[in-house]
């Protein structure tokens, strides 16, 4: 093994998880990853629209933001049994999501991230995505899942443990 895909002993692992399919098995592959003696750090990030911005006061719109910002985590909860099993913690960050993942990885010293697509296309392409700017953004490695490899019998994620294969190995 070179140094580049020696496991460490105890992993520190980021991922960034939007509730989409690709971000569930980005999910499964980081409790995977982190075993039973590593670390995870659940990212989410989560922006008040430019549009509710400016009027009067844009508490009660930030507080909406942040409640669904909460549900996407506890979905990450319910759909993941496997969590249990690690010690983990999230991190809701108010921003743009790309850099909330990268400064999350940084802060943490992170082994690695772990980001799934969510396959908007050629035009998105061109704009650019949170995976592309992860990329060049972060000081470590990055793991990306396409969501075209996401099958559709796996848009729910089976449960996954930490001493089992996970179920994204089916897709390699």
């Amino acid at each position: 093994m070179t140094a580049s895909t020696t496991p460490h002993p105890h992993p520190c692992v980021v991922v960034g998880f939007d509730g989409s399919p690709a971000s569930h098995i980005a999910l499964s592959r980081a409790i995977h990853m982190v075993g039973q003696h590593g670390k995870l750090f659940l990212v989410h990030a989560w922006e008040v629209p430019e549009a509710w911005r400016g009027r009067g006061t844009h508490q009660p719109y930030v507080n909406r933001t942040l409640t669904a910002a909460e549900g996407v985590v506890d979905e990450a909860v319910k759909g993941h049994p496997g969590l249990a099993d690690i010690d983990w913690e999230s991190e809701l960050i108010g921003g743009p999501p790309a850099q909330a993942i990268a400064d999350v990885a940084a802060a943490r010293h992170a082994d690695e991230i772990v980001v799934g697509t969510r396959g908007f296309g050629r035009v998105r392409a061109l704009l650019g995505s949170v995976a592309h700017e992860v990329i060049h953004l972060a000081a470590c490695p990055v793991t990306v899942i396409p969501e075209r490899m996401v099958e559709p019998r796996l848009t729910t994620p089976e449960p996954e443990t930490v001493t089992s294969a996970p179920p994204y190995a089916a897709l390699l």
